[in-house]
C-alpha cells in the first residue's frame, strides 16, 4: 500500500503532465510574471531620502554660521528608476559650489537642480522638498594657534610611574576657519586613549579630535612621549619645628618627630636627604579640647623628583614651660 508522501507526490499535477506539457505551462507562468512585473513597474511611487549637504568653498574662505547639512525629501519615478535609486542607499550627498563668493544664495530651484544631478536617471523627479531660500555667507579664513590638551590615561605596572610630564610634539597646533568659529576655541584635545601596564620608556603617536565641518587642523595627530622608571619607598624622620610661636621661655611639641614616606625613581634613590624636607607646627592654630592643646602639622618642603609623600602624625601636642620667678 503506498504512503502517504507518495500519495502526494503522485497528486502533483506537473508530474502526470507530459513533458512538452509542463514546459508550455512554464513558459505561460513566466510570461505572466513578466508581464505583471512590467505592468506594476511602469507605474508611479515616490520613496524618501535624506540629502547630505556640502559646500566647495576657496582655501582663502570659511563658511560662516551654521548652513543646512540635511534635508529630508521624496523622489517620484517609475518603479524600474526608483529600483536602481533605492540600491544606492537611504542618503544622497550633494557638494555646493561656494568658491569664493562672500554671499551665495542657496534658493529652492538652485538646491533642486542640485539634487536632480546627482540623481541616477533624469525622469526621476524630486517632490516634497521642504527648504526655504538662504544667504550661505563666507568669511576670510582665519588662523590661530591653540595648545594640546590630553585625553590619554596612562597606567603603569605595580612599581612604575613617570619620572616627568608627559610630552606632546607638538605642543600645540593652528586652527584654521572662520573668525567667529575661532573665538571660543582655546585649546585642542587629542582623542581619548588608554595606555595600561607601562614599565618602559613610551613614545607613540596619538591622532587629535577630529574638527567640526568648517575647521580645519595642520595636524591630524601629535607625538607623545613619557620617561618610565622603577620607583622606590624611602622613609624619613624628620624633626617638627614650631611657626608662629609665642615669646616664652620655652616650648616644645610631642611628638618631637615626622615620619615621612616617599616614592622616589630609581635615579634619585639615595641623593635626597632629609634636610631636602620641612615639617611646621602651626601655633596660630592651636586648638584645646579636653584640657589638651593640638597643634596641626603640615609638610611644608618637599623634593621635586617625589611622586607619593606620606606623613605621621597630623597633628601634635604643645606645652610651654616658663622659668619660676
Amino acid at each position: 500500500m503506498p504512503s502517504t508522501l507518495q500519495r502526494l507526490k503522485d497528486s502533483i499535477p506537473l508530474r502526470n503532465m507530459a513533458t512538452t506539457d509542463r514546459q508550455v505551462l512554464l513558459v505561460c507562468i513566466g510570461l505572466a510574471f513578466v508581464f505583471w512585473l512590467i505592468l506594476n513597474l511602469s507605474q508611479t511611487y515616490e520613496i524618501n531620502k535624506t540629502v547630505n549637504l556640502e559646500y566647495n568653498v576657496s582655501p582663502d574662505r570659511a563658511i560662516a554660521g551654521q548652513p543646512p547639512r540635511t534635508i529630508p525629501i521624496q523622489i517620484r519615478g517609475r518603479g524600474w528608476n526608483l529600483i536602481v535609486e533605492s540600491l544606492r542607499g537611504r542618503t544622497l550627498d550633494v557638494l555646493l559650489d561656494v568658491n569664493e563668493e562672500e554671499r551665495f544664495l542657496l534658493s529652492g530651484n538652485v538646491l533642486e537642480q542640485a539634487i536632480r544631478r546627482q540623481l541616477s536617471s533624469g525622469d526621476l523627479e524630486v517632490d516634497n522638498m521642504v527648504y526655504e531660500s538662504q544667504q550661505i555667507l563666507t568669511t576670510p579664513r582665519d588662523g590661530k594657534r591653540v595648545r594640546v590638551v590630553s585625553q590619554v590615561d596612562i597606567g603603569f605596572e605595580a612599581g612604575y610611574a613617570a619620572v616627568g610630564p608627559v610630552v606632546f610634539q607638538p605642543d600645540s597646533i593652528t586652527v584654521s576657519g572662520a573668525i567667529d568659529a575661532l573665538e571660543d576655541i582655546e585649546v585642542w584635545p587629542t582623542a581619548p586613549l588608554v595606555l595600561d601596564n607601562l614599565k618602559t620608556n613610551l613614545a607613540t603617536s596619538v591622532p587629535l579630535e577630529r574638527a567640526p565641518e568648517g575647521l580645519t587642523l595642520n595636524y591630524s595627530s601629535v607625538e607623545l612621549s613619557v620617561e618610565v622608571e622603577p620607583f622606590i619607598e624611602q622613609q624619613f624622620r624628620i624633626p617638627i619645628e614650631l611657626y608662629n610661636a609665642p615669646s616664652v621661655d620655652s616650648s616644645r611639641v610631642f611628638p618631637a618627630f615626622a615620619t615621612i614616606t616617599v616614592t622616589v625613581p630609581q635615579r634619585d634613590f639615595g641623593q635626597i636627604r632629609r634636610s631636602d624636607f620641612r615639617v611646621e607646627a602651626d601655633v596660630s592654630r592651636l586648638q584645646t579640647t579636653d584640657g589638651m592643646n593640638t597643634v596641626p602639622v603640615m609638610l611644608t618642603r618637599v623634593p621635586e623628583s617625589i611622586r607619593d609623600v606620606e606623613f605621621t602624625p597630623k597633628a601634635v601636642e604643645y606645652y610651654i614651660y616658663t622659668r619660676p620667678d
